[in-house]
């Protein structure tokens, strides 16, 4: 972010970009964590500079191959450099380490008003295997876009927080007495912005493919999002809901909302796909989280 796109942008949008480069999330140097994410976001971006960008970072490249070697991928073999990595699991399977590597060094470790930091990344964790497996079922070309979106999707709440701890800490007190009420309208009563707003003007600023951009800020309702981006926003709102209903609840999103069973079979999704999904996903994400320990 520049000064510049900072000055020229709406108020709310300004303050989001500030609290985006007070976090770090953006305007840092190339080699940054955040700066990454968009590069491997990238689709056209291929394995030589991809590896080149990791192993530039030696804290990033040794969290890419503590997972790549973890009882979560099963390899037989010794993942012993990226280049390895690359040939053994598939650039794809790469970017999806390296970019959850990437959040996690950037997730900030605390913020006074949201208690429990480690319970959104493993929410965004489950997201992301959730969406990943869903999408295989049913759309299988979205598989990779689906994991990325899933695991990118709730950054928007650092931001909100930052911005507005007050209305944070009110909507979280709103939540324990309403668990069930959409966030949306709790948001409406209680905070000065959405995390879905925060989440795409980062997204922007991170010139992410639109179609993060727009399966991220429309996460909490089929149907919303722009028609050619529908599928992958449909996919991460399942895959949110199938996360919640698993046990990977937060402050803010402490209960499970009601499946829209009816509204999945758009998708191609049936009670076997979600039934497959809740069998796997627990020790999946515990099988992933525990690679990043």
């Amino acid at each position: 972010m520049t000064a510049a796109t900072a000055a020229h942008a709406p108020p709310d949008h300004q303050r989001i970009l500030e609290a985006a480069a007070a976090l770090r999330l953006v305007g840092t140097g190339p080699d940054s964590p955040a700066n990454l994410i968009p590069v491997l976001c990238d689709d056209e971006v291929g394995a030589d500079e991809l590896a080149e960008r990791i192993e530039a970072q030696p804290l990033l490249s040794a969290r890419v191959l503590q997972v790549a070697n973890s009882p979560f991928y099963g390899q037989a073999k010794t993942v012993a450099n990226i280049q390895r990595a690359l040939m053994l699991l598939g650039i794809d399977v790469v970017r999806r380490i390296a970019t959850a590597a990437c959040v996690d060094q950037v997730m900030p470790h605390r913020i006074a008003c949201l208690p429990d930091m480690p319970a959104i990344l493993r929410h965004s964790l489950a997201t992301a295997i959730a969406g990943e497996m869903l999408a295989t079922m049913t759309h299988p070309l979205l598989a990779h876009d689906a994991f990325l979106a899933g695991l990118l999707h709730n950054l928007g709440i650092v931001l909100q927080a930052s911005i507005d701890p007050e209305g944070t800490a009110a909507l979280i007190a709103a939540r324990k007495m309403h668990p069930t009420e959409p966030i949306r309208r709790l948001e409406q009563q209680h905070s000065l912005l959405s995390h879905e707003e925060c989440v795409q003007v980062l997204f922007d600023a991170w010139q992410l493919p639109d179609s993060l951009v727009e399966s991220s800020s429309h996460h909490h309702a089929l149907g919303e999002s722009q028609s050619a981006h529908r599928v992958l926003s449909n996919l991460v709102c399942a895959s949110a809901s199938l996360a919640l209903s698993c046990g990977n609840t937060f402050s803010l999103e402490p209960v499970a909302p009601a499946m829209d069973i009816a509204g999945w079979g758009e998708l191609g999704l049936y009670e076997r796909h979600i039934e497959d999904v809740r069998a796997e996903l627990p020790q999946r994400v515990t099988l992933l989280r525990g690679a990043f320990a």
